[in-house]
């Protein structure tokens, strides 16, 4: 009976002759690709790992905000409307940034007020920090408790895309559509490196396992950076009839990606069984508002 309730993933993809995909499969030693639908009808914009059973969120900002939640079957999460960017901080609350004055009924919200241009991008660091990146070319370092600007970094020739803490927690990657990304040094504002190859914005940055540097332009182009010595060891790209959009490397070491189709595509070690039914997680009931607005914050309202 139980086998009636479990079946292998039939979206399982045959045409791994793709150089690329091969490479991608053989860098990452996986060995399944699995493609779990068409989760939006537009193109996917963020992906993280939301807990340790390998829960995804997932979400779709281009053309209309839109948030989705689980593991190889996607429920929708509620969120307010009036909103362009989230991330999680180390105890896996959703941050929701926004450029609206107001937010729903939500009353979690605080405003850090700085950059001359919209911000983009956020990474969470520690529990009281938050570095922003914006269209005015430059990173912003913030203590949220007082709402203070502890440090500027300017170097970035255009828009700060993308954000990335490394695992030392010292040192912050940034990447640009300048096309390059940069090494800093969170507590002096130093530069200390710029890596270049990238042929468009990049949108996304993470760390391997092994302390490598992975950058992600709009493109859909991976490229693995040495981060001692700057070069490129590596470059990937998604098939061309549908482009990357987004890949989270999850802590099992699995692949994901999402395409600008609206797909998510898992990359395996393992077989994967889909369940018929699979539990709705239970979603947090609350979360945290992090208002982040180029202009002043509006008065408080009164009866």
């Amino acid at each position: 009976m139980e086998q009636k309730n479990k079946f292998e993933a039939d979206f399982l993809n045959k045409s791994l002759d793709y150089v690329d995909v091969r490479e991608t499969m053989s860098y990452f030693g996986l060995k399944n690709k699995y493609c779990l639908g068409k989760i939006f009808n537009q193109w996917i914009s963020k992906i993280e790992e939301f807990d340790d059973n390998e829960n995804l969120l997932i979400s779709s900002f281009d053309f209309g905000n839109q948030m989705k939640i689980g593991r190889l079957k996607f429920d929708h999460f509620p969120i307010p409307k009036e909103y362009f960017y989230f991330i999680l901080n180390k105890k896996k609350d959703i941050v929701l940034a926004s450029g609206e004055n107001k937010i729903g009924n939500y009353t979690r919200i605080k405003h850090l007020v700085g950059h001359t241009d919209d911000i983009i991008c956020l990474c969470v660091v520690g529990d009281d920090y938050l570095l922003s990146g914006s269209k005015d070319a430059t990173i912003k370092y913030w203590k949220i408790s007082t709402l203070e600007c502890i440090r500027t970094f300017v170097g970035h020739r255009g828009f700060v895309c993308s954000l990335m803490l490394l695992s030392t927690a010292t040192k912050f990657v940034s990447g640009s559509d300048d096309e390059t990304l940069k090494l800093w040094i969170l507590e002096t504002g130093e530069c200390l490196k710029t890596f270049i190859g990238h042929k468009n914005f990049i949108n996304d940055i993470q760390e391997t396992r092994n302390g490598e540097i992975v950058s992600f332009d709009v493109n859909g182009m991976l490229k693995f950076w040495n981060i001692e010595t700057g070069c490129c060891m590596l470059s990937l790209s998604s098939e061309a009839n549908d482009i990357w959009s987004c890949f989270r490397i999850l802590q099992s070491g699995k692949l994901v990606t999402g395409s600008r189709a609206g797909k998510i595509q898992i990359w395996s070690s393992e077989q994967i069984f889909f369940v018929y039914h699979e539990n709705t997680l239970q979603t947090k009931k609350g979360c945290i508002i992090l208002l982040i607005n180029r202009l002043e914050p509006m008065p408080q309202e009164t009866d």
